[in-house]
């Protein structure tokens, strides 16, 4: 092998400088996403089990990066930011991009029978989801293919 006689030293400096730069920004993106998802996993877990456990009916709404959480009950309204949402895959009768939980589960509500996906995306592309099928389950991963 043969090596140059003199190693420029901002060569060396310079490619495990941006090497650690580029491992550092897949890292922190990764973990924004991480965050978003928890975060929404968790409200739609709580919106279930409100559901199931106080017998109301619980209307989760998308609009963009919002994410509304009503009790029909006593309107109680809590409203989250999810900056990674980029696609939510769930209709209802009462309306596009809405999950409706009741005792029962969703069924009742929606317009695909076996429910829908939320897509969450990262800046540098990459993709999370989760998965709310027709007895209001929460579970991540995509919505699987009509039967």
């Amino acid at each position: 092998m043969i090596l140059p006689k003199q190693l420029n030293l901002k060569y060396l400096i310079f490619i495990p400088l941006f090497i650690s730069v580029v491992c550092f920004a897949i890292a922190w993106d990764l973990q924004c996403l991480d965050t978003d998802f928890d975060h929404l996993y968790s409200l739609l877990k709580t919106a279930r089990s409100d559901a199931l456990y106080k017998d109301t009916t619980i209307i989760v709404r998308f609009n963009d990066k919002t994410v509304t959480v009503t009790d029909q009950n006593t309107s109680a309204t809590t409203t989250a930011t999810i900056p990674s949402l980029a696609k939510v895959n769930y209709n209802t009768t009462m309306g596009e991009d809405t999950i409706v939980f009741t005792w029962r589960g969703t069924e009742q509500y929606n317009k695909r029978i076996h429910g829908g996906e939320i897509m969450l995306k990262s800046m540098l592309g990459f993709r999370r989801y989760i998965h709310v099928n027709c007895t209001g389950l929460v579970k991540e991963g995509r919505y699987p293919e009509d039967l």
